[in-house]
């Protein structure tokens, strides 16, 4: 009897150690797709596997730029915060802090501009509304 009860006990552990366990996914993968902008619905922006970023005004291809999500851009660097940085040809960086990719399935992108202190909104979906 003491045996089965060890047993079950330690059935009961191996899915609660592996259940813990769970990672969220990077940043890195959840901001690969298109995204359009909140205010302009027209303006989208396509991230790709390959760290480039391709922004489309009315369908028509405006820009493209290399980016990285790191824990560093320009003179912010902060072990806790993630930062968007674009690069364009002439070796350009551009500064976002990231404030939210899709938390909990919303289908929101929230990024802060570090040069103005803006904040962006962009949607996964069309459909998807963020309050404002």
């Amino acid at each position: 009897m003491k045996r089965l009860l060890l047993i079950l006990f330690m059935l009961l552990q191996f899915p609660l150690s592996f259940g813990s366990n769970q990672t969220e996914e990077p940043s890195s993968q959840k901001i690969i797709g298109t995204w359009y902008a909140d205010r302009n619905r027209n303006t989208k922006w396509v991230f790709t596997q390959d760290r480039k970023i391709y922004n489309y005004d009315k369908d028509v291809f405006k820009v493209m730029y290399g980016y990285t999500i790191s824990h560093r851009c320009q003179n912010n660097s902060n072990d806790t915060t993630e930062f968007l940085t674009f690069m364009d040809r002439d070796g350009n960086e551009f500064c976002f802090r990231i404030n939210g990719i899709n938390e909990n399935k919303n289908g929101i992108l929230s990024l802060t501009k570090l040069d103005n202190g803006e904040t962006l909104l962009f949607v996964n979906n069309l459909n998807v509304t963020t309050g404002r």
